[in-house]
């Protein structure tokens, strides 16, 4: 009796164990999955954390905001709708002819809009939307540096264009399949247009901070929207002539071409980067050092370009690419040159924290230092390497060139030292009426730019009208009262008519040398400024900041 009670017992027992055996094998393999996509979650976290956090910000609002949102509709619809209107346009010839050319000059303006027109502006808006809103103030009393928060919003435009693309990719290799453009050339489309995107967007996002108020502001959106519109234009000639006709220079010019372009993209967009974040700093940290360093970079980067050419190609195409690339230095040195001497002379004591000590690293690195005087300096080294460069430049076509062309390249080697004389003149009189004007006032060193123009006129303005008045409003011939005019006496020298020796043009740089060194001379304490000591509270903090992380 016992026995019979006790069996059905146990089957009883046992049931509930054969019951729940299948429900605790399914429970593992869910936390086993549980267990791997909380690791996953754990891990985006982490690494989000060291991420920028405005890249983070920005890319939420971003993809949230109705902007994107009716962008990338209209994106993927226009795509969709030039698909099927483009493939039904070419058939039947779409089977036996290639057919690619036409679609593609279709995605490709679908892409362009969004990416040179609607990103840029996106970033504009962005930054602008900080300083309006009063955002980019508590930004600052952050951990953030400049450099972060301009570095988050270029990331996250990027991440827009690199969103936008991988939707139309399908579209471009559909196109690529129907023939009639080749691979290098679908794959330099893409470049072009990524890299102009990111340059577009780096002047969008320099002119966000660039002038204080409101009018202004609707000044530099003006000015964008011009920009963008003349590249959109500029681009797609471009982009459409390489479709329908495919390359018209050789191999070799095509290859100097595309790393020259994208060099000059990457160190301009580099010195755009670091002048918006030097906007954002403020003025007691040191702004000028990072500028003066990439302006190195951009000069060096255009020097070796012009000398490559020189080396390297006919002398035709080598004098286009070193005139072009002299030029563009000089206007590099002309706007930056004219900035850095305009800057204050007050140095602040956690900039003098930051200043070598020895003296050789004084005697080197000081000139890298916020401060009209090292500005001076500086500007006057690179725009006497720069005529040294072009000199040398102007000496190499003068040995292949015949005579008469020798004589002529002879003769803009002279330009060449005056035209140098002359701007390290203009730049020591900006310096000077920028001191004066900082007696009772606080101009902003784009001051600099105005009185640079300022001086320029005048200097070629006021003897030439003296010169009228004195002649009765008549024509007459250049004498030496004319050596401040500086255009017409670089034109005499470049004519080769005689009116300006070798006397005058040694008279030019004399004078400018001994104004230079004077400035040098009076100035001791600013030109060479020391360094002082780091207080211990402000070491104790730093060192309890660096345990803390």
């Amino acid at each position: 009796m016992s026995e019979s009670i006790s069996l059905p017992n146990s089957q009883t027992q046992a049931s509930p164990a054969q019951g729940r055996s299948p429900q605790n094998g399914s429970e593992r393999p869910a936390s086993r999955a549980t267990e791997i996509w909380e690791r996953i979650d754990d891990w985006c976290e982490r690494a989000g954390d060291h991420f920028n956090p405005i890249l983070v910000k920005e890319t939420r609002q971003a993809l949230k905001s109705r902007q994107f949102l009716v962008t990338f509709s209209v994106l993927l619809f226009s795509a969709l709708a030039w698909t099927v209107v483009g493939s039904l346009w070419q058939m039947p010839q779409i089977y036996t002819t290639p057919s690619a050319p036409k679609l593609l000059i279709g995605y490709y303006i679908v892409l362009a809009i969004p990416m040179l027109l609607v990103v840029p502006l996106a970033a504009y808006r962005s930054l602008e939307g900080e300083i309006d809103d009063g955002t980019l103030e508590l930004l600052s009393i952050t951990a953030l540096s400049p450099w972060q928060i301009v570095l988050g919003k270029l990331a996250s435009a990027s991440l827009q264009m690199m969103l936008y693309f991988v939707a139309l990719f399908p579209c471009m290799a559909y196109a690529y399949t129907l023939r009639g453009v080749d691979l290098p050339t679908t794959l330099l489309i893409v470049g072009i247009l990524l890299v102009a995107a990111l340059d577009l967007t780096v002047i969008a996002l320099f002119l966000a901070p660039l002038s204080p108020s409101r009018t202004g502001r609707i000044v530099t959106l003006l000015m964008l929207l011009v920009i963008l519109v003349l590249a959109e234009y500029g681009i797609g000639f471009l982009v459409i002539s390489m479709i329908l006709y495919g390359f018209q220079l050789p191999v070799s010019m095509v290859w100097f071409t595309l790393v020259s372009t994208l060099l000059i993209s990457i160190t301009v967009g580099h010195l755009l980067v670091a002048a918006t974040a030097a906007q954002l700093t403020p003025e007691s940290e040191n702004r000028s050092t990072h500028l003066r360093l990439s302006m190195m970079v951009v000069t060096s980067t255009l020097l070796g370009i012009a000398v490559y050419s020189i080396e390297t190609m006919g002398r035709n195409d080598a004098e286009e690419v070193f005139v072009v690339a002299t030029m563009a230095c000089g206007i590099v040195w002309g706007i930056g040159g004219s900035l850095m001497v305009s800057e204050s002379p007050v140095m602040t004591p956690r900039i003098r924290r930051e200043l070598p000590q020895s003296f050789f690293g004084r005697m080197m690195l000081t000139w890298l230092t916020p401060g009209p005087a090292t500005g001076l300096v500086f500007a006057a080294v690179h725009v006497v390497v720069l005529t040294a460069v072009a000199i040398y430049g102007l000496s190499e076509m003068a040995a292949t060139a015949g005579p008469f062309a020798a004589r002529q390249l002879q003769g803009m080697t002279q330009v060449a030292i005056l035209f140098a004389a002359y701007w390290i003149a203009a730049l020591i009189c900006v310096r000077w009426i920028v001191a004066i004007l900082r007696v009772n006032n606080h101009p902003r060193v784009e001051i600099g730019i105005a009185a640079l123009v300022a001086v320029l006129v005048l200097a070629a303005l006021v003897p030439y009208s003296i010169g009228m008045h004195l002649n009765d409003y008549r024509a007459y011939q250049y004498s030496r009262w004319q050596i401040t005019n500086w255009v017409w006496t670089m034109g005499e020298v470049g004519n080769r008519s005689g009116a300006v020796g070798s006397f005058d043009i040694f008279l030019v740089v004399a004078a400018v040398a001994i104004a230079l060194i004077g400035c040098l001379v009076t100035m001791p304490r600013v030109v060479l400024p020391r360094k002082t000591a780091t207080p211990d509270q402000v070491v104790k903090e730093r060192q309890a900041n660096k345990a803390a992380v």
